[in-house]
């Protein structure tokens, strides 16, 4: 069940728009009220049983609920359990989570979002039996490989399914393996080598955010689209956000971590090159394609190509700093534009959501030590309230463009 489908919104435009098309002719008088039955029903559906996506969520959170319950007997039981009894409990448990799904899901067919949701339980099962295994009969390896091996697995399922958890779920694990593997091999532990994690993930979280476009130009693939995009913007904007602070000093890049770009690169402009290729593209696709070549070049030159000892102006975090709180106002305004364009609200709720963070942060870093703490605290309140009226009145207005009415309003 689609979106649309599932907003109240929808039925009443529905009925609008259904009149006009019975006066032009377009349909008769039969046909408008089988149209009309079939969306009613939908909704009743909807308030007696909820919505599809609820039933998802909730499915999914039970299946990550008995994940972490069937983990968490077997490590407070792990003495008293003989090996093959260990063995037993994460393989049986495996396949009757995969088993069962597929029956529910493919074969009766009568259950299939807790189907869909009982194979995501058995590839959490399957990521974590790989470590008690390990652990069971202690062999040594290299442990970032456990996240790798996991995402790598549960990856050509998601394909072969079409499920957007599964991509989730194997996105999440890889980014996780990434944050180790470099962790491993950052040569000390110290606040300024952690820190150029940030523009790691920052190519990262671009690639991620490409690879989903390049998905949305294929039919078959467009359904599995929106985990990459998602995921990917969010963690895009969320360091560029940490960027705009002072936090990087006179680094910018560690060079333990380059050996990680060349295949970041790899990856993203074999993705621009499909996205690229003559196939259906949707409004505002070039500017958004340009906006990602644009953080990749500026992460590469200045990872490559900055100054080891840059001038004092930018070490004293000026001009550096400067420069990404500029790109991060443009990559914020481009994203809602983008939105509007595209008639997606997730575009421009990420855009508010960021807009609203870097306006906070801005107003402690230059206004903290300029007022008196009690006005401070006054004028900050006044400010918030006054931007949650204007943000509350643009998202009705965005909301109303993309003809989506939220209840309470």
């Amino acid at each position: 069940m689609t979106p649309l489908k599932e907003d109240f919104g929808f039925l009443r435009k529905l009925e609008q728009e259904i009149e006009l098309w019975l006066k032009e002719g377009i349909i008769l008088p039969e046909q408008k009220e089988r149209i009309l039955v079939r969306y009613r029903l939908i909704k009743k559906a909807d308030e007696k049983a909820g919505p599809g996506k609820l039933i998802t969520t909730i499915s999914i959170l039970g299946s990550i609920l008995v994940g972490v319950g069937v983990i968490l007997f077997i490590a407070s039981n792990w003495s008293a359990i003989p090996k093959w009894g260990r063995l037993l409990i994460v393989f049986f448990s495996m396949l009757a989570s995969y088993g069962s799904g597929f029956y529910f899901r493919y074969e009766a067919k009568s259950y299939p979002k807790v189907g869909a949701s009982l194979i995501l339980l058995g590839s959490i099962i399957f990521g974590a039996g790989m470590f008690l295994i390990a652990q069971i009969y202690h062999i040594t390896v290299h442990y970032p490989n456990g996240p790798l091996l996991w995402g790598l697995f549960v990856l050509p399922l998601a394909y072969l399914l079409r499920f957007k958890s599964l991509i989730s779920l194997a996105i999440l694990v890889l980014l996780i393996w990434l944050g180790m593997e470099a962790g491993l091999r950052m040569s000390g532990s110290d606040y300024l080598e952690s820190v150029t994690l940030v523009p790691l993930f920052l190519m990262a979280g671009t690639t991620l955010w490409g690879i989903g476009l390049m998905h949305r130009g294929w039919r078959s693939l467009r359904i599995i689209s929106s985990p990459y995009i998602l995921i990917g913007s969010l963690i895009t904007f969320f360091a560029g956000f940490v960027l705009t602070f002072n936090l990087y000093g006179v680094r910018f890049e560690s060079g333990s971590l380059l050996i990680f770009y060349p295949g970041i690169v790899v990856i993203f402009l074999v993705a621009l090159l499909v996205r690229c290729l003559p196939q259906e593209k949707e409004k505002g696709w070039v500017p958004e394609t340009l906006g990602l070549v644009i953080l990749i070049i500026t992460i590469i030159y200045l990872s490559f190509f900055f100054p080891k000892v840059p001038p004092a102006s930018v070490r004293e975090g000026g001009g550096l700093r400067l420069f990404f709180n500029i790109l991060f106002v443009l990559e914020i305004f481009g994203l809602i534009i983008l939105g509007f364009i595209r008639r997606y609200p997730t575009y421009v709720n990420i855009g508010l959501l960021f807009f609203a963070l870097d306006v906070i942060a801005r107003y402690f870093d230059f206004f903290w030590e300029l007022l008196p703490r009690s006005l401070f605290f006054i004028l900050g309140g006044l400010l918030l309230l006054f931007g949650g009226i204007i943000l509350e009145r643009k998202r009705r207005k965005v909301l109303a463009s993309f003809n989506i009415e939220e209840a309470g309003q």
